[in-house]
């Protein structure tokens, strides 16, 4: 019978590493190997029982592993995805501990201060996923009580451990914390290299707005699109613009004239309509330079991208509800995000784009969302905030002016 509080923590460290081109859980970080790193900072945090999943390439990594006086799970069954990993954590803790914190060995730089205040909610908190956030996007580690085990070992494997964990979305706790570890992997040579960059640096709080200041932001909304028989979802479906919407970026292209803008080159997002209209605009200012980045897409529904909304809501009602009640953090499902996901992504994007770009004056063709996500940050407030007072239609243009500090 246990008699006190007894955590433990599982590193998920069996896959290929396939999008990364190298094997991930020995990448160097300030010298040492990721999974050194992360099982470093779990017993700073004072977890003693730490078990790394191995399966590829496990002759190279059990030998780090038991350096570190940490515990080697294999899982013979790696090539079946990241799911049969958590149950081999899950499994072999399942007896002995009243919950484990789970973390990819991708994302390194959990800092030892986040698992700690996890910890400390995880004792009075039993029965409650934990998750830690940074700017209301959710990161790592996720802490899984005990009372969770049985469903987890049991669970038929769809949607993976998000079948469960979305199941108690609503009583799940939110830890906010400033510190932007929590959020950053290693998934792909680029991310590799931003968070070596990360790193090298220290915390990023605050930095947006640092980078934003004595700029002019100036956010042009695409051109309304050709015409479905009924409302749909659009998200990152990608439907060309129509005539109308033609029209409207040429409008849009003389407004911003207006504003005699301070630029030599004009950001879009890589979708269509977003895209065509910034041709548009840079045709009518005598040919402005593009640049065309993903991360100024709009949000990204998943499964419901280019759905019509009438089917969703009678196909899904319950989900439809959740998302009426949840619209900040509700996703349809994994490949989905939800507003705080695009936030995070747009102001990473943006920011890249503030290092190297010295104009006074910045010019976005791209989404309502995106716009959204911009204004709230760019006046300090959070998400809802931009989005009860800002509803930019199809082709407008949104100035705000961050050397004179409010949005006109």
């Amino acid at each position: 019978m246990k008699t006190s509080f007894q955590p433990a923590a599982i590193i998920l460290a069996a896959g290929y590493s396939s999008r990364m081109g190298a094997f991930k859980p020995l990448l160097p970080i300030g010298g040492l190997p990721a999974v050194v790193r992360l099982i470093r900072q779990f017993r700073k945090a004072g977890i003693e029982e730490i078990g790394v999943v191995t399966g590829y390439l496990r002759d190279k990594l059990k030998p780090v592993i038991e350096a570190e006086g940490a515990t080697e799970i294999y899982n013979s069954e790696y090539d079946r995805g990241m799911f049969s990993s958590v149950l081999s954590g899950i499994r072999h803790f399942s007896k002995t501990a009243q919950g484990v914190f789970l973390a990819p060995v991708d994302c390194p730089l959990i800092p030892a201060e986040v698992v700690k205040q996890m910890l400390s909610l995880a004792k009075s908190e039993r029965n409650r996923f934990i998750v830690p956030i940074y700017r209301g996007k959710k990161g790592h580690p996720l802490w899984i009580p005990s009372n969770f085990f049985y469903e987890i070992e049991t669970h038929n494997g769809d949607m993976g451990l998000k079948g469960i964990t979305s199941k108690y979305e609503p009583g799940m706790i939110r830890l906010d914390t400033h510190l932007e570890g929590i959020v950053l992997d290693m998934d792909t040579p680029e991310a590799y290299e931003k968070l070596l960059s990360f790193y090298e640096k220290g915390s990023n709080t605050g930095e947006f707005l640092k980078l934003a200041e004595d700029r002019r932001f100036i956010l042009i909304r695409h051109g309304r699109t050709v015409r479905h028989r009924e409302k749909i979802f659009m998200g990152q479906y990608d439907p060309p613009l129509d005539e109308e919407g033609s029209a409207q970026a040429i409008g849009a292209s003389k407004e911003l004239k207006k504003y005699d803008p301070k630029a030599d080159i004009l950001y879009t997002s890589d979708l269509k309509r977003a895209s065509r209209t910034a041709e548009l605009i840079s045709q009518g200012l005598g040919g402005i330079k593009l640049c065309t980045l993903p991360g100024l897409r709009e949000i990204s529904l998943g499964a419901w991208d280019g759905r019509y909304i009438s089917d969703i809501k009678s196909r899904y009602p319950d989900e439809y509800e959740k998302r009426g009640k949840n619209l900040l953090t509700y996703k349809p499902d994994t490949k989905a995000e939800n507003f705080y996901d695009l936030q995070y992504r747009v102001l990473d994007c943006v920011s890249d784009i503030l290092r190297q770009d010295e104009n006074p004056d910045i010019i976005i063709v791209t989404h309502s969302g995106v716009i959204k996500v911009l204004y709230g940050n760019l006046m300090d407030k959070d998400i809802q905030w931009a989005m009860d007072r800002l509803n930019p239609t199809n082709g407008s243009v949104t100035v705000i002016d961050q050397s004179a500090n409010k949005g006109r």
